[in-house]
């Protein structure tokens, strides 16, 4: 994919960055968006990017794995899997100017690295049956965290939904669109992450 000019973030990017998503539930696509915006930032912006594995689920160590891959590249991005948070300050301190971080579906487990990240995004569902998950999850972080500067995503929303939880809780959630493959980005995706980051 060739860089698109025209693109740029919404807010301006610092020298390095890192992006930190987080999920409410397994399989709300926190490795789906992360792929993508770690795509995004290579091909769209030219940015050097690396993703950081830390969901503990091993899914992209595993399709490196298959790949064949041993230099762990994909596309031109970087894929760091299966290490431990020690390992962390030496890897942003590497060649790369954007990081973003896979941290899976444990907000407690993934705290500490998701506060220390410069952009910080929550991905859930507001589904019938997931949408308690969701509401209780931004009840607890606002009672402990400073939100304002944080990006709240969310999948299948029903509009009216969407807008009672946005007016209960004073805050914005911006939907997903369908990303049909998170390595090779159509404009709209692109469209779509410059909004995010």
């Amino acid at each position: 994919m060739k860089k698109l000019n025209g693109f740029s973030g919404r807010r301006m990017l610092k020298e390095k960055v890192s992006i930190g998503i987080v999920g409410i539930g397994t399989g709300c696509g926190v490795t789906h968006l992360t792929i993508a915006l770690a795509n995004y930032m290579h091909s769209g912006l030219g940015r050097r990017t690396a993703i950081i594995e830390l969901s503990g689920k091993h899914e992209l160590e595993t399709m490196i794995r298959k790949e064949g891959n041993k230099n762990q590249n994909l596309v031109g991005i970087h894929y760091f899997t299966d290490i431990g948070v020690g390992k962390i300050p030496e890897i942003m301190n590497s060649r790369y100017e954007v990081f973003v971080l896979d941290l899976g579906a444990d907000y407690a487990a993934a705290r500490e690295e998701f506060l220390r990240c410069d952009r910080k995004i929550v991905v859930g569902s507001i589904s019938p049956w997931r949408v308690s998950a969701y509401e209780h999850f931004l009840k607890k972080v606002m009672e402990s965290e400073n939100i304002t500067a944080w990006e709240f995503l969310i999948l299948f929303a029903n509009l009216s939904d969407k807008k009672r939880i946005q007016k209960r809780y004073g805050m914005q959630m911006i939907s997903i669109p369908w990303i049909e493959n998170p390595f090779y980005l159509k404009k709209e995706d692109m469209m779509f992450l410059q909004k995010i980051i």
